[in-house]
């Protein structure tokens, strides 16, 4: 019989094993998953067309996944190291804001009007009729976050990844506004609903006209201006990826993980993830359906969907004082995540956001994704596209009899249709898996009769009834040429319920679909007690494969709807025991696909005749330089099609790229094309080009997979064995202080309390010191100038499990300077929360010599409290306040009170101090720009009780750039 509050300890499982073991193939350096940077490549092959263009960029959906692969290692081995340096990495390289290193990635942010966010322009079905004008035709609506974002944290710089990053330069733009980095920013798709990367024109985020076209840079390529377009940067997310990151920060704290610090960066993540919610240019919500839309104010311009992306930017150089921000009109099924929505809304998950009105925001946005997926239930079970609030991306009227949710017209592909956005299969898995993860959240906790829990449940298991009838383990599906399955007597299987697919045995092989057709359109949506099934919206499934990456996200589907059937029922339910068996074949099946690198299957790339057509437009006597040299479009180019609307020239992919020729994989590919393209029939007759890809998500997909099974399904392993000992506790760190030594360490599962030990010779003898159930404590007993060593273990009712590594810290008293001044401080202000921070100095010559005040400074210490640019003020000074200035210094390095200090300087007018005398007032207040608060309370130099002048070392004093009074934090 196990002891109470003792966790069993599971034998490893052959899934865990698994996992483990894709983890450190992902994790290998000499297998070329991650940049110098330590940055994850969107694919270790470089010659690749997707969505990136070129496999050594990055996208925030790999970060995402990054996040993801951490927590379940976390999970595994208790260390939680991973998942931070992780998100470090994300901070640091696609989070485009001032890390800590003084770099401003948004560096007009603070100019933004919420009242007036944007200027409209209009898009198009064709890139050909770009540059759009900027004309403004519809204002835009207010911004109704803004102020209290800015409230919040004191700045309105967006928390939010960038989607997409050059991660060696090889584009050659480089990153204009933190040139210490390699990675550089950089966009595509810019030019409509057609425009696919074939057709795209990579350009640098941050466009001061070095490039691009004489003057405009690459501006006038997107819109169109009166004036001349001005330098600027800009960056787009993708909402689909931060929720990703936000989901995986959720099952981190779920498992065990209990960083303070980094759940609050999830969180404030998830405040700005905000912006996606609202339509491009805050029109109201379904007031553009007749072809007029209305400016929004408040929220009413809020759809609480995942839009496509976010945008803001603002303007470089001297004349920069400007900025703005976009939403999305567009919401398409594949980027709605119900998990980050549930773990921003629920007190339970614990993230939800600090400023005022997000948990509401989200806890709406819940249910409102539930619905939505509802209403684009296909009667058969798929997820047809979604829905949009701008109609052909320019508020047209909607054509009659179309279907509306909550006022928003439906469209089978949202966003882009080259190709269409909602044919892949693995748009299906990624959101449908999330909704499972919803209802085994759901089924566990209890709630089983809410309509969350109701929605959840019954798209989930109607997706899976459907699905499962085209995935195969260990058989091949019938199909016909044009990828059509087959049924037992040769026909095409067009839709319908439980048909049954024609296969032959293929042992050890696996298939999922990879397209879909689509027909009709949902019901208008007026509840979910009024669904009906949606009758007249019909999917067809398509074109078998054997994508490792949509397998992964498949089974973590299945593993999900079938651990949420036993935590509803007890037990699995006869679906949802199907599910898991189902699961895990595909698992076994997929693991002889490993090549020691990663889990991969050969590819054919039909669409890889594209790499040398003509169609990439450029408008008339538009002529630029590219970042690999060239010039673009280059000679070498066709005339347009007049038809598509525009008057310009066609490149091709190469003409624009010109690098992409030394890949190592092109003269393949060239000697394919030029063997077996066949430009008549538009086919390739000798078959076409395949490649082995390992792409980053892709190999994530498929070891979560496995993680998830084992963790879900086998309970963590093959059963219960003698409970024992829990492991070492990880990440112990030791910092010495004056007579104090703070340690720390990471939590450890099936922990009850740690035991502190000291020693004073390195590998002991160890004495213990303290018994704590928390993980943190601090040694006050230690002598100053003596290193210490420690160790740390963790107990529980089995026993004491082993030491962990040693740490050692040498406390050491911080010395007061002696020397030829002081300083005396008060101050009056005793309100802890305003918007200004005001004290008064007095430096004193205590010294037998003459002082030149020019050749003293005076720094105080604070926190500011939201990154904003700051003013110094000299309100009153005996010596002349335009003898006094200041200057404000971001620490290096954050300390207990203080990032910051303003420093006070003297001018030559200020004149000599003599010995014994001293400045008189100097009156000193400072302030944000934007008047936002300081949290003053905790801040080293401040001392609110001191209203009379009294020495104060907290305030330092240096003569010549030495430290001569004052203790520094």
């Amino acid at each position: 019989m196990l002891s109470q509050g003792v966790t069993p300890v599971k034998a490893a499982s052959t899934e865990e094993t698994r996992f483990l073991q894709l983890y450190d193939q992902l994790k290998d350096p000499a297998n070329g998953y991650f940049s110098p940077e330590g940055i994850p490549y969107h694919s270790i092959e470089t010659l690749i067309s997707e969505a990136p263009d070129y496999g050594h960029m990055t996208t925030s959906e790999a970060y995402s996944y990054w996040l993801w692969l951490e927590v379940l290692y976390g999970y595994y081995t208790d260390d939680w190291t991973h998942l931070e340096a992780a998100w470090d990495n994300m901070e640091k390289y696609i989070i485009p804001v001032d890390e800590g290193d003084g770099n401003k990635e948004q560096p007009s942010m603070s100019y933004y009007n919420a009242s007036s966010p944007a200027t409209y322009a209009a898009e198009h079905p064709q890139p050909d009729l770009y540059p759009s004008l900027l004309s403004g035709q519809y204002g835009a609506g207010s911004d109704p976050l803004d102020s209290e974002l800015k409230a919040t944290y004191g700045n309105n710089e967006t928390y939010l990844m960038h989607w997409l990053v050059d991660v060696d330069n090889w584009y050659g733009f480089g990153n204009l506004l933190n040139p210490s980095h390699t990675a550089a920013y950089i966009n595509t798709f810019q030019r409509g609903e057609q425009e696919s990367v074939w057709e795209a024109i990579p350009h640098p985020s941050q466009d001061d006209k070095t490039f691009g076209k004489a003057g405009e840079g690459f501006m006038s390529l997107f819109t169109e201006e009166t004036n001349t377009p001005a330098a600027q940067w800009r960056y787009t997310n993708a909402t689909d990826a931060d929720a990703r990151a936000i989901q995986a920060l959720y099952w981190a704290k779920s498992l065990g993980y209990d960083n303070e610090t980094y759940l609050a960066k999830a969180k404030k993540m998830g405040d700005y993830l905000r912006y996606g919610m609202y339509d491009k240019y805050f029109q109201q919500i379904g007031s553009a359906s007749d072809g007029s839309p209305t400016a929004g104010t408040g929220k009413n311009a809020n759809h609480y969907l995942m839009g496509w992306y976010t945008a803001w930017g603002g303007g470089l150089g001297s004349s920069g004082n400007w900025a703005w921000r976009i939403g999305s009109s567009h919401a398409h099924q594949g980027y709605q995540n119900v998990v980050a929505a549930y773990a921003l809304s629920d007190p339970d998950a614990g993230l939800i956001p600090n400023s005022p009105t997000a948990g509401e925001d989200w806890a709406n946005s819940l249910t409102r994704q539930l619905e939505f997926y509802t209403w684009l239930q296909s009667s058969e079970g798929a997820i047809a596209g979604g829905a949009t609030n701008s109609y052909g991306g320019a508020y047209n009227a909607y054509p009659a009899g179309t279907s509306t949710f909550y006022g928003m017209a439906y469209d089978d592909a949202p966003v882009y249709h080259d190709p269409p956005s909602n044919n892949w299969f693995g748009m299906q898995t990624w959101g449908v898996e999330r909704i499972a993860e919803l209802y085994y959240i759901l089924a566990a906790s209890g709630d089983t009769t809410s309509d969350n829990f109701k929605m959840a449940k019954q798209i989930t298991q109607n997706w899976i009834d459907w699905s499962m009838d085209y995935v195969f383990a260990n058989s091949r599906p019938a199909t016909d040429a044009e990828g059509y399955y087959l049924d037992g007597s040769g026909n095409r299987v067009l839709g319908g319920h439980n048909p049954a697919i024609s296969t032959v045995s293929a042992p050890g092989e696996f298939w999922v679909p990879s397209n879909l057709e689509w027909s009709g359109q949902p019901d208008t949506w007026s509840g979910f007690n009024n669904y009906t099934g949606n009758a007249s919206l019909h999917a067809v499934t398509k074109n078998p494969n054997q994508d490792i990456g949509v397998l992964g996200s498949y089974v973590k589907a299945l593993t999900f709807f079938a651990a949420a059937t036993k935590a509803e029922a007890g037990s699995f339910t006869t679906l949802g025991s199907e599910a898991e068996q189902l699961a895990k074949e595909l698992l076994d099946t997929a693991w002889s696909y490993n090549d020691g690198v990663g889990l991969v299957t050969a590819e054919e790339r039909a669409d890889y005749n594209r790499f040398f057509t003509k169609e990439v437009y450029f408008p008339a006597g538009w002529s630029g330089t590219f970042g690999q040299g060239n010039t673009i479009p280059g000679t070498n180019t066709v005339p347009s099609d007049p038809s598509k609307g525009g008057n310009g020239v066609y490149a091709s992919y190469t003409d624009i790229r010109p690098d992409i020729v030394n890949d190592p994989q092109w003269s393949y590919l060239q000697a394919k094309y030029n063997t077996s393209w066949n430009p008549q029939t538009q086919t390739w007759d000798d078959g076409a080009p395949e490649f082995v890809y390992h792409r980053f998500w892709s190999q994530v997909d498929i070891a979560t997979a496995y993680a998830e099974y084992d963790r879900l399904i086998q309970d963590g392993g093959a059963g219960p064995v003698e409970p024992v000992a829990p492991k070492a506790p990880t990440n112990v760190k030791a910092v010495a202080g004056d007579a104090a030594v703070e340690l720390s360490w990471n939590n450890t599962t099936g922990a009850d309390s740690y035991t502190v030990k000291r020693a004073v010779t390195s590998g002991g003898p160890y004495t213990d010191l303290a018994t704590v159930t928390t993980n943190a404590y601090t040694d006050t007993s230690v002598v100053n100038d003596t290193t210490y060593y420690y160790v740390i273990s963790a107990t529980n009712a089995v026993g004491t499990g082993p030491n962990s590594a040693e740490v050692s810290a040498t406390p050491t008293a911080t010395p007061a300077p002696t020397g030829e001044l002081k300083v005396q401080y008060r101050t009056e202000d005793t309100n802890a929360n305003d918007n200004q921070i005001r004290a008064q100095f007095k430096v004193v010559n205590t010294g037998s010599e003459p002082v030149s005040l020019s050749n003293v400074k005076v720094r105080y210490y604070y926190t500011i409290d939201g990154e904003v640019s700051q003013q110094f003020h000299c309100d009153y000074a005996a010596v002349g306040s335009s003898n006094v200035s200041g200057s404000f210094v971001k620490l290096s390095a954050p300390v207990a009170g203080a990032d910051y200090y303003y420093e006070i300087s003297f001018g030559t007018g200020a004149g000599v101090l003599q010995p014994g005398a001293d400045t008189g007032d100097i009156q000193i207040r400072i302030n944000k720009t934007d008047w936002s608060n300081y949290a003053e309370a905790d801040d080293y130099s401040r001392n609110a009780t001191q209203s009379a002048y009294a020495d104060w070392d907290k305030v330092t004093a240096y003569l010549d750039g030495m430290l001569v009074w004052g203790i520094e934090p």
